[in-house]
């Protein structure tokens, strides 16, 4: 679920927003709980908004919620969000975050098992917002020619994905 669901959702309805909201949370695995930590907003206003979808809320809470939501699909202006195209399999091993010279890097898994939704994927995680992408050597030879990010291929085995996030980092 992305960021820019909620915000279209927004101009549709309150109930769209609130149906979304509650898809990006499932998306994410998130409780609400969980995103007010993460986000400082209060549980009890956001049981509000989900339990009465019909009444409007505050402007200044909905921006909380996006901004919360655009934080989690990696688009903070603090650190950095890499995406790693393999087989969901491959990506169940990877932590969401990992620290690389100091840095915190968030990786977002985007899973592929054809050439071809590794190509997509590519251009999905280049619209939401990654600063690098690792893949595969067949699909990174094609993205190197859409996207607009780096692309480093290599063969997934955990020393060299770790040693491929160091190197992406670098060239940014």
């Amino acid at each position: 679920m992305l960021y820019e669901d909620l915000i279209k959702a927004i101009v549709e309805s309150n109930d769209a927003f609130v149906s979304k909201f509650k898809e990006f949370l499932l998306y994410h695995k998130m409780t609400i709980s969980e995103f007010c930590e993460a986000t400082g907003l209060r549980e009890s206003t956001i049981y509000k908004i989900m339990s009465n979808p019909t009444k409007d809320f505050r402007v200044s809470t909905l921006r909380q919620i996006l901004q919360g939501a655009r934080q989690m699909e990696g688009y903070e202006t603090e650190g950095i969000a890499i995406g790693i195209i393999t087989a969901k399999e491959a990506l169940d091993v990877l932590s969401r975050k990992i620290e690389v010279g100091g840095r915190q890097i968030k990786v977002k898994e985007y899973p592929a098992t054809t050439i071809e939704e590794e190509i997509i994927q590519g251009v999905r995680a280049e619209r939401e917002g990654v600063k690098g992408i690792i893949c595969g050597p067949v699909a990174a030879t094609t993205l190197e020619k859409v996207v607009n990010i780096p692309v480093i291929a290599i063969r997934f085995e955990m020393p060299l994905l770790l040693k491929a996030i160091e190197n992406i980092v670098k060239k940014m």
